[in-house]
């Protein structure tokens, strides 16, 4: 994964996949590698031959493309078995029709989030400074992953002890503020983010977990709002000793 999707780091991929060729061919071995790019898109840059990969997936919805269509880059010479048999197409990877409106989509999605990419930067690392500075100031006892050697403004994850990060996220709600507990594909688990266990921190304290994410649409009046509504939400779940 280039970048996490849960805490915004970006992963050394290109140091990664030499250690690991030089391991394979210490066993005579050979390998592939893949990285899935989808939350890279449109906030770093992607080039294959930098990151050293055979293969990298994107997902058109990160980059406010059509949802339902991806991309997966495969190197030259490397030959890989059908993902479904039939009529031959996707290059005789994944037989079946087509979505020709999406792929389009898709590749304008591209065109556009790389033209953009350098420009929205300064402005996405703002926001995200801004919230970050914000947070620590009105919730002293927040933990923000602040540690981080390289990572991108979009991705911002906060654990606020002695709450459930989806007891946050209800109150959020109420206010008209959308945020997420751990990946979107794992949210509706109540179970500790495995990314923050595995970065050592206490289940007690990775439960409490909440992940803001910025985007091309967030503007300086949503981040007053999170600023404003945050502490009240946390002050009133702090009432009820059940809420943990």
């Amino acid at each position: 994964m280039l970048v996490n999707n849960e805490i915004g780091t970006i992963q050394p991929v290109r140091h990664i996949a030499d250690l690991t060729r030089q391991s394979a061919i210490s066993c005579g071995a050979d390998v592939l590698i893949h990285t899935d790019a989808v939350q890279a898109a449109g906030k770093i840059s992607l080039d294959v031959d930098e990151l050293g990969v055979d293969m990298m997936s994107l997902s058109g919805h990160k980059i406010y493309g059509p949802k339902g269509a991806g991309v997966l880059f495969v190197r030259r010479g490397v030959v890989l078995d059908p993902l479904i048999s039939g009529g031959g197409q996707e290059r005789q990877r994944r037989s079946g029709t087509e979505n020709v409106a999406s792929i389009v989509g898709l590749g304008e999605a591209l065109i556009l989030s790389e033209s953009e990419r350098l420009s929205n930067r300064s402005r996405m690392q703002r926001l995200s400074n801004r919230l970050v500075k914000g947070i620590i100031e009105k919730i002293p006892d927040a933990i923000i992953d602040d540690k981080r050697l390289s990572h991108v403004p979009e991705i911002i994850n906060v654990s606020f002890p002695g709450v459930e990060g989806e007891s946050i996220l209800l109150g959020l709600d109420f206010k008209g503020i959308a945020a997420s507990s751990g990946s979107a594909c794992s949210s509706a688990s109540v179970e500790p983010s495995h990314v923050l266990l595995a970065l050592g921190q206490a289940p007690a304290l990775a439960v409490g977990s909440v992940r803001f994410s910025l985007g091309r649409h967030t503007t300086d009046e949503d981040i007053t709002d999170v600023l404003k509504a945050l502490p009240l939400v946390l002050k009133q779940l702090r009432a009820f000793p059940s809420s943990t």
